[in-house]
């Protein structure tokens, strides 16, 4: 998409290379934030319950957001294709929306609410992400946890079906150096300076598997966890799977959002 406000001489990256946030999208902001509290031992914190559209998770290094959308769902030019799936820090939100717009599809301009403003753009393939400035800077906590499954993002997965010009886009937007041999696999893990890593997933499109992978915990204890969500009645989908380099199983949310639990071995 051209925009005339686009300013091709800017030099520098305007965007943090780090998932600052992942969105879950939800249309029961309680049972959900529920659902994810017991899977990871977590206290319910009431006052995020406040008639908000989001319920969030201040971890370490990558923070969890689950979207309602009830404000969104109030405007006659919003749709369900334009929820943002990962938030990216902008170090000055007018830097990075020109910087953006010459490289992604800008789905609106920079929504200001007093100390934080932000906008959503599509990468190539249509997955929509978010870039976001704040005047308060917010390093997460580290959550005290009951669960064996660690309260922290391993990593958030993207799906894409050309590797070669995802890896390299994502590496360009992010200012990272990206690497030809690696986008032959199936997952290419963009480098990110902490937090969450950020992986493009090519899996489901080759396998022909219509359901989408948001993230992943990690564990370490694979057979506590297993025994931990089996306990609590937690809807797993498909097969454990064991390979040389990790174990893995996956959950179904409330609904139906594929979450991942991995042991690395």
């Amino acid at each position: 998409m051209f925009n005339p406000e686009c300013n091709p001489s800017i030099g520098f990256k305007p965007l943090e290379n780090r998932v600052a946030s992942v969105f879950v999208h939800v249309t029961d902001l309680r049972r959900s934030a529920e659902w994810y509290s017991l899977l990871l031992g977590l206290p319910l914190m009431e006052e995020r319950l406040n008639g908000g559209p989001v319920y969030w998770f201040d971890f370490k290094g990558t923070h969890l957001i689950l979207d309602s959308n009830a404000v969104n769902r109030q405007n006659p030019e919003w749709n369900e294709s334009m929820m943002p799936r990962i938030m990216f820090n902008a170090w000055d939100i007018d830097e990075a929306y020109r910087y953006v717009c010459e490289k992604g599809d800008i789905l609106s301009e920079p929504v200001r609410h007093g100390t934080m403003a932000y906008f959503n753009f599509r990468d190539p393939e249509g997955n929509v992400h978010m870039a976001c400035w704040s005047s308060e800077a917010d390093e997460g906590q580290q959550w005290a946890s009951q669960s064996p499954i660690v309260p922290q993002i391993g990593g958030v997965f993207v799906d894409v079906k050309n590797m070669h010009s995802s890896a390299l886009w994502y590496s360009k937007l992010l200012g990272v150096e990206w690497h030809e041999a690696a986008a032959e696999q199936a997952i290419y893990s963009v480098p990110m300076v902490s937090g969450a890593a950020l992986l493009l997933d090519r899996n489901r499109y080759l396998n022909q598997e219509t359901f989408r992978e948001v993230l992943y915990f990690e564990t370490g204890d694979f057979e506590a966890a297993l025994a931990y969500v089996r306990s609590h009645g937690f809807e797993m989908a498909g097969e454990v799977n064991d390979f040389p380099d990790l174990s893995e199983f996956a959950l179904l949310d409330p609904d139906g959002n594929r979450i991942l639990i991995a042991y690395m071995k």
